[in-house]
């Protein structure tokens, strides 16, 4: 799973704690959660699965156990606590914790803490995939409902998503149908937003950042990007001393961090290098409202503590932040598809500028209702928005598309005159993981080496993926372990796998070699 903010790790745990509660018989001390299938998939054949990474107490519950929805009276349980919790749905298998994005069951997926506390709360997630349309309820003691979160119907969603480049590429179909289009965290389809980072080269841009902790802290930090997106961030916390006074971002690592949100751990820092990244995913910075973070928010507050942004960047972002459009894509658009059609997380930094959660105070909250809704219909929880950022026209519904839109006989057209891209590959025999990353060797190009995409595959597990843009001629590519790589070193034991790597460089046709190293835990 990608790293979290401070706010989508809270929502997770609030999430996963409204599942345990539908699973459970309700009681006076503990959350009931409730499901209600709307799907027109008979309740059979509807699974629900109930997993927690921290404490789990749902009576009448294993962790990380299945059940068909028809096994479950009234589809309601209790849960008593359920800390960074998922609750899987599914049809017509059952699915677990870990299952890979490549299976041919449709699953989803809603995320809680229940501790329980005031700060608990429960979400939906597309930030690795979109699956089916669901949406979370809260209502109290009377039945009245509180507060909802949720999406417009799948197929809403899944004809958006191939609308965009990289979309159709990133869908996965079993026997013709859409089960699911992923995200940039597992697709290399979609346009990296290089040149949008590059084309800010000279500008200079300010941050107003507040870290909700104890104690409380602002910080203002300006800097002025560099020819390759490079930056260097210069400023002051309240209280002096939360953060460095620089903090520097290397262009191409900042580039490949929009789409994943890594580097941003709960820290100042981290907070800060967080809105950095939101600020390009939603297509803010260098767009008609400025280039100073407090410009994207109506509601800034200014006062002896800082300044800053108190319900993050609440101005109408992506499409909308843009004076026109760029002969390259200025946002991350399947986020943009996302943020169009519900009230979900799309990618890390949803929760920086809209509601995407729903609270778990259980001194008003009784019930957490989890409705999954069917393909088709009119459920238009958060239409709004304009999520063309991109380059061009969009695609054209049941096309293939890439980067630069296109048909896929024309794109084979351009393909084919083009030159291949030249480079070789020095990769390492055996590769130590660290940390969850890993250096695989040294790619050499006859020029800058542009796309770089770079993957550990063993059999048909993907363990390992890395992506970067780059404008030297020489990269060493740093791969993030998946969750089937970290499952299949969780045993202590070497894994023998196959590198891949494909360059695509300006001007040239994508180029893929491969190489057989082994992974050490």
């Amino acid at each position: 799973m990608e790293i979290l903010s401070f706010r989508r790790r809270a929502a997770i745990l609030a999430f996963f704690a409204t599942l345990a509660a539908l699973l459970v018989p309700a009681s006076a001390s503990a959350l009931s959660f409730k499901v209600v299938n709307e799907s027109g998939e008979p309740d059979s054949q509807v699974y629900v699965d109930i997993a927690a990474n921290g404490a789990f107490e749902v009576p009448g519950w294993t962790n990380d156990e299945a059940k068909a929805l028809n096994k479950i009276p009234g589809g309601e349980v209790t849960i008593e606590k359920l800390v960074s919790g998922r609750v899987y749905i599914s049809y017509g298998a059952p699915v677990h914790e870990g299952v890979p994005f490549n299976s041919p069951t449709r699953f989803d997926w809603a995320e809680m803490t229940v501790t329980p506390a005031p700060e608990d709360v429960a979400n939906l997630t597309a930030v690795d995939q979109f699956a089916i349309g669901m949406r979370l309820s809260t209502f109290n003691g009377s039945g009245e409902e509180i507060e909802a979160v949720g999406s417009a119907n799948s197929d809403t969603v899944f004809n958006a998503l191939q609308q965009i480049p990289g979309g159709p590429e990133s869908t996965i179909r079993s026997e013709g149908k859409i089960v699911r289009v992923l995200s940039p965290l597992h697709s290399t389809a979609y346009p990296l937003l290089g040149d949008y980072v590059r084309s800010l080269a000279g500008q200079t841009i300010t941050l107003h950042t507040a870290f909700f902790s104890t104690p409380f802290v602002t910080s203002e930090y300006s800097g002025t990007f560099q020819a390759d997106g490079s930056i260097a961030l210069h400023g002051t916390t309240n209280p002096f001393g939360s953060a460095p006074e620089t903090i520097e971002l290397e262009g191409a690592r900042l580039i490949d961090d929009i789409y994943t949100g890594d580097e941003t751990p709960n820290t100042v820092e981290g907070t800060i290098r967080r809105d950095l990244l939101a600020g390009f995913s939603t297509g803010l910075w260098g767009g008609r409202y400025g280039n100073d973070a407090l410009g994207f928010c109506s509601d800034a507050i200014v006062n002896g503590q800082g300044s800053y942004c108190p319900h993050g960047f609440n101005r109408p972002a992506f499409g909308e932040a843009r004076a026109a459009l760029s002969p390259f894509p200025t946002c991350e658009q399947y986020a943009a598809v996302i943020n169009q059609f519900s009230d979900v997380y799309g990618n890390p930094y949803s929760d920086a500028s809209k509601k995407v959660a729903v609270a778990l105070d259980q001194s008003q909250v009784k019930t957490l209702q989890l409705t999954i809704q069917p393909d088709s219909g009119n459920a238009m929880p958060s239409v709004g928005g304009n999520p063309n950022c991109g380059a061009g026209l969009p695609v054209p519904s049941g096309s293939s598309s890439n980067a630069g839109g296109g048909s896929t006989a024309t794109r084979a057209a351009t393909t084919a005159a083009l030159p291949k891209a030249n480079f070789k590959l020095s990769a390492k025999a055996e590769v130590r993981v660290k940390k969850g990353r890993l250096a695989v060797g040294t790619i050499s190009c006859a020029g800058a080496c542009g796309k770089v995409e770079t993957s550990v595959t063993h059999g048909k597990a993907v363990l390992a993926r890395g992506r970067a843009s780059v404008g030297k001629s020489k990269v060493q590519p740093a791969l993030k372990l998946t969750a089937a790589g970290r499952h299949s070193l969780a045993g202590g034991k070497p894994v023998r796998a196959v590198l891949t790597v494909k360059v695509t460089q300006p001007g040239a046709a994508p180029t893929t070699k491969t190489a057989s190293i082994r992974l050490l835990p």
